[in-house]
């Protein structure tokens, strides 16, 4: 498709199907994220542990709205492709494979550590560039490639509402109040030094209840998984409800006892 033999008729109506795609793309794109609510614990149970919860929830929000981008393209560019008799079994396919590729590439970067919103800018890009090449290689239709090059701004837009999300203000809090000395301790904070000294720090610590943040703690996997050791895991801030999170545990700190929760805080 070199555009040498287009009429101006052609190219009107290709920059229709562009338009097409874009505004099918940005539609699905909106309702998706909605729908794709589930995919957010089932990444946040997985990611909990090695990065903590509040990176695990921002890679569990990003590998959501990556999805949901993916497949709104897919889907505007298989109606334009099946309006125009193309191959669309061929399109499937390649779409298919470029939409699971993503959620892959997003889910790989965050769990090697990589920002999510980077993670996701990156595989958007790479889903862009091998897809057109890829749907170049299936024969698809020139309707079928201008709505895949016309969802482009779409995912791009879906990034800006991904990075108003991840910056909007929400958390996850370690809390730690007194205890009955009857009660029985299940951890002791010396297996946790850094964490004990964090959490009881004396700014940390009002009328006897200390209170960590975990969104900017630089050792947040390990408070992380120092609470799930013991039975207590953080509720994911997006979806609360979703699974049988919280609960609280007794420690021992300084010859005191204290009751272990995890608050999460925002939308």
């Amino acid at each position: 498709m070199d555009g040498s033999d287009l009429s101006p008729g052609d190219v009107l109506a290709l920059t229709g199907y562009g338009v097409a795609g874009l505004v099918g793309t940005v539609v699905a794109g909106f309702l998706l994220p909605v729908a794709l609510d589930p995919v957010q614990p089932v990444v946040y149970d997985a990611l909990y542990r090695p990065l903590g919860p509040w990176t695990a929830t921002s890679a569990a929000t990003a590998v959501q709205f990556g999805l949901a981008g993916a497949l709104a393209l897919s889907a505007a560019v298989l109606a334009v492709e099946h309006l125009g008799g193309g191959r669309t079994e061929s399109v499937a396919a390649v779409l298919a494979v470029g939409v699971l590729g993503l959620v892959a590439a997003v889910f790989a970067g965050v769990a090697v550590g990589a920002p999510a919103l980077l993670a996701t800018a990156a595989a958007d890009l790479l889903l862009l560039v091998v897809g057109f090449l890829a749907l170049g290689r299936v024969d698809a239709s020139r309707a079928g490639r201008a709505a895949f090059v016309g969802s482009t701004p779409s995912l791009a837009l879906l990034l800006v509402v991904l990075a108003v999300g991840l910056g909007w203000g929400g958390g996850y809090d370690i809390v730690a109040e007194p205890a009955p000395e009857s009660a029985d301790a299940a951890a002791d904070f010396a297996d946790a030094p850094e964490l004990q000294a964090d959490l009881f720090a004396p700014e940390a610590c009002e009328n006897g209840v200390c209170r960590l943040a975990l969104r900017t703690y630089d050792r947040e996997a390990a408070a992380g998984r120092f609470l799930d050791d013991n039975g207590v895991r953080c509720p994911l801030v997006n979806a609360p409800d979703a699974r049988d999170w919280g609960g609280s545990f007794v420690a021992a700190h300084d010859g005191d006892r204290y009751r272990i929760t995890c608050e999460a805080y925002g939308d």
